[in-house]
């Protein structure tokens, strides 16, 4: 009996564990709607498109209210407090939301077969003396010139800009930059295992 017991609790935690990021994303993603859904229809009785159309004027003005507002905030992105701003997001909702990091890597693999990503900006491996230190590539050129940034432990955002030979870098196309930077504040916990 207490082995069957212990076998329910186990597949229960297991199901919680399974279940939980699901039903966050099913909230938030039915609060984000809502949201452009009441503005949508705010529109709608502006421009009189709810005497034409209806109700669904509503969804579809909604739905351009959301994605003129994902183009700006794609384009905003380039500048560097934001994408520093998301980043720390990113880390708090990776220690709150379990499951939002294997949720968010599967959603980068979707859109970068979609969207083609450039080279740069991703972990590599840069040759110094007879060691290998990790560090991210920034900007490579057809001449055989790279630059990247190699991080002081334990903090990703702090270290020295360096410009090197191509030849003394070896790219880590498998591992991301939260596993780089994770890694980093780890004091090099993990690097060994990098591809």
């Amino acid at each position: 009996m207490k082995k069957f017991l212990r076998q329910v609790e186990r597949n229960c935690v297991s199901g919680a564990v399974v279940l939980l990021p699901l039903l966050v994303f099913g909230v938030v993603l039915q609060k984000v709607w809502g949201f452009f859904q009441k503005y949508g229809e705010k529109f709608a009785k502006l421009l009189h498109l709810d005497e034409v159309f209806g109700t669904i004027a509503t969804d579809i003005l909604g739905g351009v209210i959301l994605l003129v507002l994902l183009y700006f905030s794609g384009y905003m992105m380039r500048l560097t407090y934001l994408k520093k701003f998301t980043e720390w997001i990113d880390d708090k909702l990776m220690i709150f939301l379990p499951g939002y990091e294997k949720n968010k890597k599967e959603a980068e693999e979707k859109l970068s077969t979609k969207v083609k990503k450039p080279s740069t900006d991703i972990p590599v491996l840069l040759k110094n003396g007879d060691y290998w230190q990790p560090a991210r590539l920034i900007e490579e050129d057809s001449s055989g010139s790279a630059v990247v940034f190699v991080p002081t432990a334990p903090f990703k955002d702090q270290g020295q800009i360096f410009v090197v030979d191509s030849i003394h870098i070896k790219k880590m196309n498998e591992t991301t930059l939260g596993n780089l930077n994770a890694s980093v504040k780890s004091l090099g916990k993990g690097i060994l295992d990098f591809k």
